[in-house]
């Protein structure tokens, strides 16, 4: 049985650095921008990934896609 897997919906994440815990261990926060085109380039959503966190007063740590993916049988 063949599966095919489409792209239903995309998100841009962007984990800033927003202090430490009382262990001294990094706080991380996620901030989430939805809508993203599912057919978007991986590098066209990087680099607004890292525009976005140039406004940002706290270090950035990390930039994700989180894609959501239908499966069906074909």
């Amino acid at each position: 049985m063949a599966i095919q897997a489409t792209t239903v919906a995309s998100e841009l994440v962007i984990n800033i650095q927003d202090g430490v815990n009382a262990q001294g261990n990094p706080v991380i926060r996620a901030r989430r921008y939805r809508n993203v085109k599912p057919t978007a380039a991986a590098q066209d959503v990087y680099a607004v990934g890292q525009s976005l966190a140039g406004l940002q007063d706290k270090p950035l740590t990390g930039i994700q896609r989180r894609d959501l993916v239908e499966l069906e049988s074909v």
